[in-house]
């Protein structure tokens, strides 16, 4: 079989209803670091396609990753190793060229990245500075007027990571970008004070985000809805 026919063996895996079993079975029919590859780039496409299912397809990424019948390597490589480095190199680091969307909205490159990141917070799938980075850009006024982002994508991006996965933030494992959820608060209403978020439902997600920073963050309050909220299906 061809590996254009493997990747696509995969797309089709993750489209089904219980992508686990299909995932697992092709990883041990081609168990070489390409077919991880494909997992995750697959993973990834997936979840652009259809946000609303991120939270289920990352979950299943992470179940695959670490399941004891996924193909072993040698030490210290294992699948979960493989995954964590191929998305570690993909967050916020992709040169999409021509290809990069950069107008508001569900397509935009920078919500999507930011939505993947979040996800890999919460699920473990990987942990970067790039990652923690790009979470805290959304606060600081230089960082909005000096980025080649709009000001409002810049602080969306920061609300979608923060409603995911906010407890990321908030612990020792954010190291030197670590903050309070009162200093969270404290910037995210400054923003909106400052006029900063214009769309509607963006302005629901920032007021979502203040509310979550006010009670601290907890990790039974995460909402991985949050792109239904910012781009609610037209009726």
């Amino acid at each position: 079989m061809s590996d254009d026919e493997i990747y696509q063996r995969f797309q089709q895996a993750y489209i089904t209803v219980d992508p686990e079993p299909l995932l697992l079975q092709l990883l041990k029919e081609y168990p070489y670091y390409g077919a991880v590859d494909d997992l995750v780039t697959c993973y990834i496409e997936a979840v652009e396609e259809n946000p609303s299912r991120g939270g289920y397809l990352a979950s299943t990424l992470d179940k695959v990753a670490n399941s004891p019948e996924a193909p072993t390597f040698d030490p210290p490589d294992s699948v979960a190793c493989f995954v964590n480095r191929i998305l570690a190199d993909h967050h916020f680091k992709v040169m999409y060229g021509d290809l990069r969307v950069k107008e508001y909205g569900p397509k935009n490159t920078y919500l999507l990245d930011s939505f993947l990141s979040g996800l890999s917070f919460k699920y473990r799938l990987t942990t970067t500075s790039t990652m923690l980075a790009s979470l805290c850009d959304g606060f600081k006024l230089d960082t909005l007027h000096g980025s080649d982002e709009s000001p409002q994508v810049l602080v969306v991006g920061t609300c979608i990571q923060l409603l995911v996965h906010g407890y990321e933030l908030v612990t020792d494992r954010a190291r030197s970008y670590m903050m309070s959820p009162e200093e969270v608060a404290s910037k995210l209403k400054a923003h909106k004070a400052a006029g900063v978020i214009k769309d509607p439902h963006a302005l629901q997600v920032l007021d979502l985000t203040i509310s979550l920073a006010e009670t601290g963050f907890k990790p039974e309050n995460d909402r991985e809805d949050v792109w239904d909220i910012l781009f609610p299906k037209k009726a």
